[in-house]
């Protein structure tokens, strides 16, 4: 048929038909909007496949159909165009259906052409038109979306809460913290009946921080801080003292807002300073208030042990562990006995230490001014302005000045050269040290300016004769002048006395023929004592034969223990006189 090749199949038709009731029964496609959309069958054409277009309001009266040359249809053509008319309008709606999933835990508005059509619960949804859609999950706890939007929404899924400034926010599921809400307007899903929001001051403490509402709370909102046994702080907020923390853990809110912070001390450090409106919070229990005047001085102790110097002014001091104490001196009096841990923690400005040595003097000055003199020992004064002191220490031992290498000339003008010697011992030492700028450069003038005077006055046999003299002049001449430098002189001597070289050659010679003709005259005296020995010793021999004899044998004797053997020639007569000595028999 040719009408079988223009339209489809009467069973695809008939699928068209089911599939358009089908659609009229859809949840949105409501009778009128059906109607209104139907499609109208135009024309068709022969070689085409049949098209369909809705229905405008120029032809929304009637529709008629028509053949390509105008005349009217058969029932049975009528028919067949209407089937085709239906299979074009399924391929349509086709097109225009829009499909839509909200799950159980989604919320979903429709929108079209800027208006809203209605909201949506957990379903599935089949539209013959496109939407905007506006979809939440409820899981996000928090909304936000427009206002026309918001007005389709119903009021038992939400609910609206108005933070205001210094207010927080935070929302619970099942009681666990989800959800930080800061100052503002915000929309809450409230499907879910284990929604609960709870409120908060900036002023209250927040609840106990566990981990989870450590994860909600912005980490610039949260003030948190342990505050340990040995300290104490006040929480500030807005500049203005709030509350006083002692030992443990606080969270409080910290928004940059708020410029919340801490002022903490460290007990430790006993004193401290804090402002008057911080001090009004503190419990007076805790600490300690104490004025010193300009002549007070005070040691903060714990345990007995000094741990905190104090000038004047006004000090506070924690005095929450008992064993704290305060001790105050008074400056005009004598200084504490100075320990190590007194010396540890006052300033070295504050108190003036001297150690005087068994062989010392101390002179103490206030002011500039002598105020007596220090004994062997280990002396402290408070040092302040009214009362600067210091303290000079002198040794008053026995001590030896050289004057060497002093060129002077003698009256007999040689050049020579002195080496001087002097001892002595501060005996009034204020005198000395307030008489004389340097006491050794003093003695050392003195004796310098003796010796010239003398030397300039003797000869140089003279000086080389008498040096006792010089001695007892110089003692003479420097005495009286060491006296009134607080001095007591003990000895002045000379050391040396240096000759040039010509002056040492010729006394060289004269002390050389002075010893020369010495040793003559003891030589000849020597001689003349030994030729009177000999007088005398020949003298006993002349009168003793026998001890000549006697000398004669010792002489051989002696020559005996130089050679091997000893030969004597002599008569009979020699021989004789011998045998009976050898014998050992002597004439009666």
């Amino acid at each position: 048929m040719p009408g079988a090749a223009r339209c489809a199949t009467p069973s695809i038709a008939l699928a068209s038909i089911r599939i358009a009731v089908t659609a009229r029964h859809l949840d949105f496609m409501n009778e009128s909007s059906f109607m209104k959309s139907r499609p109208r069958v135009r024309h068709c054409s022969r070689h085409r496949r049949c098209v369909s277009t809705a229905e405008s309001p120029r032809n929304r009266e009637s529709v008629s159909t028509t053949s390509r040359h105008g005349a009217l249809a058969s029932p049975a053509a009528a028919t067949l165009s209407l089937l085709c008319s239906l299979s074009a309008s399924r391929n349509q709606e086709t097109v225009m259906f829009q499909h839509l999933h909200i799950q159980l835990n989604e919320r979903a508005v429709i929108v079209r052409d800027g208006q809203v059509v209605r909201a949506l619960t957990p379903g599935r949804y089949t539209f013959f038109k496109r939407y905007d859609i506006y979809r939440w999950s409820v899981d996000e706890i928090v909304f936000h979306t427009l206002p026309t939007v918001l007005a389709a929404l119903p009021l038992e899924w939400y609910e609206t809460v108005q933070l205001a400034p210094g207010q927080y926010g935070i929302v619970h599921v099942d009681e666990r913290p989800v959800k930080f809400l800061r100052a503002g307007i915000h929309r809450i899903w409230k499907v879910d009946g284990n929604v609960r929001l709870r409120v908060f001051a900036e002023a209250e403490p927040l609840p106990e921080i566990t981990q989870e509402l450590r994860e909600v709370i912005p980490a610039d909102e949260l003030l948190e801080t342990n505050i340990q046994l040995d300290q104490r702080a006040v929480l500030l907020r807005d500049g203005k003292p709030e509350r006083v923390l002692e030992p443990g853990h606080y969270a409080f809110w910290g928004s940059l807002r708020s410029q919340s912070k801490l002022l903490t001390w460290k007990l430790d450090d006993l004193a401290f300073w804090a402002q008057p409106e911080v001090l009004d919070m503190l419990p007076h229990t805790w600490f300690q208030t104490i004025q010193l005047g300009a002549l007070e001085r005070a040691v903060v102790y714990r345990d007995d042990k000094p741990m905190k110097f104090l000038r004047p002014g006004i000090h506070r001091v924690w005095m929450l562990d008992p064993n704290v104490a305060i001790r105050v001196f008074n400056v005009v009096d004598a200084a504490p006995e100075m320990t190590d841990e007194l010396r540890a923690i006052i300033p070295a400005a504050e108190v003036i230490e001297a150690q005087v040595r068994q062989f010392e003097k101390g002179l103490k000055y206030v002011q500039g001014r002598f105020e007596g003199i220090l004994e062997p020992g280990r002396h402290a004064f408070w040092n302040h302005p009214a009362a600067r002191i210091t303290v000079a220490v002198l040794d008053t031992r026995v001590q030896q000045l050289k004057i060497e290498g002093q060129e002077l000339m003698t009256r007999d003008k040689v050049t020579l050269r002195l080496t001087l010697t002097a001892e002595y011992a501060p005996a009034d030492v204020p005198t000395t040290q307030h008489a004389v700028a340097d006491v050794k450069d003093a003695i050392y003038l003195a004796v310098q300016l003796a010796a010239r005077e003398f030397v300039a006055g003797v000869t140089l046999d003279e000086l080389l004769e008498g040096r006792d003299t010089l001695t007892r002049y110089l003692e003479a001449q420097v005495q009286p002048r060491a006296e009134a430098f607080g001095v007591r002189l003990h000895r002045v001597g000379v050391k040396d006395v240096i000759l040039p070289g010509e002056m040492k050659t010729l006394l060289n010679k004269v002390i050389e023929a002075e010893k020369a003709a010495a040793a003559n005259v003891i030589l000849r005296r020597e001689d003349a004592a030994a030729t009177r020995n000999m007088a005398q010793t020949a003298k006993v021999i002349a009168e003793n034969p026998v001890l000549m004899r006697l000398k004669e044998l010792e002489t051989m004797k002696d020559i005996a223990e130089k050679i091997d053997e000893i030969k004597l020639v002599m008569g009979t007569d020699g021989l004789a006189k011998i045998l009976p000595l050898a014998n050992g028999k002597a004439e009666a």
